[in-house]
């Protein structure tokens, strides 16, 4: 079997949900973790593949699976910043600790188009989150649920709008990446083709989704059909090359990097 880690956010559903089905023959054996742990077990190869973090892909060597991300162009719904100042008057902001390419977006956002320079504090998203801090971050089924049900006082920020909005381009928060020496074989098109099912599917996911993430059936498709995109075309690459380019103004670690594909 393959070790196949994935994120259990409702926008990797129309992924997945055709090889847990096995609507598609393969040899996967599904891992669930959140986007940081994620990371660490591709790197220290407990999954054979992994669907993590662009973040993180900039400071790996891995190879990636064409033609497959989640990404979004414009308002994305569950990346957001809740905040009781301006957002360039922000000093204080609690994010996710799980979050990866989230957290970079955000440091993007605040530093670079806001010029703000805010301290950040990793905090479990329970319900003292927001205590003591001007703004927090939201990501995955929680970012959703509270898009549509902020709380009194706050603004509700789309990253992944604010993005787009400057500069024209998609936000690809991950991506499947393979670890070194892991053949795939046959099982490279099933997850091409699990996609394509997967697509076909989205009001049959909306639907079980929604009862096991407390949303409606209408904010998990509009969420599936409307934000997530999961091509990985031209435009998500130019994505991907302004991400590292703005990162590396605030982050050290981020080197020069070339995407390769991983080839059969």
């Amino acid at each position: 079997m393959i070790k196949l880690g994935a994120v259990p956010f409702l926008n990797v559903r129309p992924l997945v949900f055709p090889l847990e089905e096995r609507l598609v023959r393969n040899d996967f054996e599904l891992v669930y973790e959140v986007p940081s742990s994620l990371s660490e077990l591709l790197f220290e190869k407990k999954v054979d593949l992994g669907l993590i973090p662009v973040a993180e892909l900039l400071k790996r060597n891995y190879r990636v699976i064409p033609r497959i991300s989640i990404s979004s162009n414009g308002k994305v719904d569950s990346v957001i910043l809740l905040s009781k100042k301006s957002i360039g008057e922000i000093e204080t902001v609690a994010v996710d600790l799980r979050s990866q390419s989230s957290a970079s977006l955000l440091r993007i956002i605040l530093e670079i188009f806001n010029t703000a320079n805010p301290t950040y504090i990793h905090r479990n998203p329970d319900d003292n989150f927001l205590d003591g801090v001007d703004a927090g971050m939201f990501i995955g089924n929680a970012g959703l649920r509270i898009r549509y049900s902020p709380p009194i006082g706050y603004e509700v920020i789309d990253l992944g709008d604010v993005w787009s909005k400057e500069t024209g381009l998609p936000f690809v928060y991950a991506v499947y990446a393979v670890a070194e020496g892991v053949r795939l074989g046959e099982n490279l098109g099933a997850l091409e083709m699990a996609k394509v099912m997967g697509l076909k599917r989205l009001e049959k996911i909306a639907k079980i989704s929604s009862e096991k993430i407390n949303l409606s059936e209408d904010i998990c498709y509009k969420y599936l059909t409307e934000r997530i995109d999961y091509d990985l075309g031209d435009k998500e690459m130019e994505g991907i090359k302004a991400f590292r380019d703005l990162l590396s103004k605030v982050d050290s670690s981020i080197k020069s990097w070339d995407l390769k594909f991983y080839e059969k």
